[in-house]
């Protein structure tokens, strides 16, 4: 007689109609979620696995199921925002369209104010002592690259269109900085017009 043999390791295990794969997305994302609450009420120095942990009605068994510190969940928190600004922002760059500066001006803006926690941690935290010095390094070039590859394609000479480039994106997230923390008032129009002059200024400083 054949006996029924169990379940191997390789097939989902189901329980309350979810797999444990997705189980441990949800909670995963539950972390991360509840990091962005503390990051928007109090900046990343709120984050600590015990504090991420209350806030996801999760124990730390859970937390570390996910990371291995807390410094990981804001490194994996921070690239994950970086790729939400950069996708739409490539979108509109690339595009072969006279209105394209105030189109991406316009998205770039629309996307800081659309979630108040993100953009602090994105543009706000890296200027404290929080950890993502490294991050906020290994994730700025691929900015830079979309402005000097399609921004400033025109600059014939290499080093001036990455001066051109980096200059304008180091400047760019001081400004939002600035004016997220509320030491810039400006509104949302006078930004975006800002962002399109900028633009047009870097162009012309290496233009002919």
């Amino acid at each position: 007689m054949q006996t029924e043999q169990p379940p191997s390791d390789a097939e989902p295990r189901i329980w309350g109609g979810t797999t444990l794969t997705e189980r441990r997305e949800a909670r995963r994302g539950a972390l991360l979620e509840a990091a962005l609450d503390l990051i928007g009420e109090s900046g990343a120095g709120a984050v600590t696995m015990r504090a991420v942990c209350r806030r996801a009605n999760l124990t730390d068994r859970y937390f570390y199921e996910s990371f291995t510190s807390r410094d990981e969940l804001l490194d994996v928190l921070y690239r994950q925002i970086a790729e939400e600004f950069l996708d739409p922002m490539t979108a509109f760059a690339v595009a072969d369209d006279p209105h394209r500066d105030r189109a991406l001006s316009q998205a770039l803006v629309d996307k800081v104010l659309e979630d108040p926690r993100k953009s602090r941690l994105f543009l706000v935290e890296p200027y404290s002592s929080t950890g993502l010095g490294q991050t906020t390094i290994a994730v700025m070039p691929a900015f830079t690259r979309l402005i000097q590859d399609h921004l400033f394609a025109h600059i014939a000479d290499p080093v001036q269109r990455r001066l051109a480039a980096v200059t304008m994106a180091s400047g760019n997230a001081g400004m939002f900085s600035a004016w997220l923390n509320g030491t810039l008032r400006a509104t949302r129009e006078q930004i975006v017009d800002h962002l399109v002059e900028t633009i047009n200024a870097y162009r012309g400083v290496y233009r002919g």
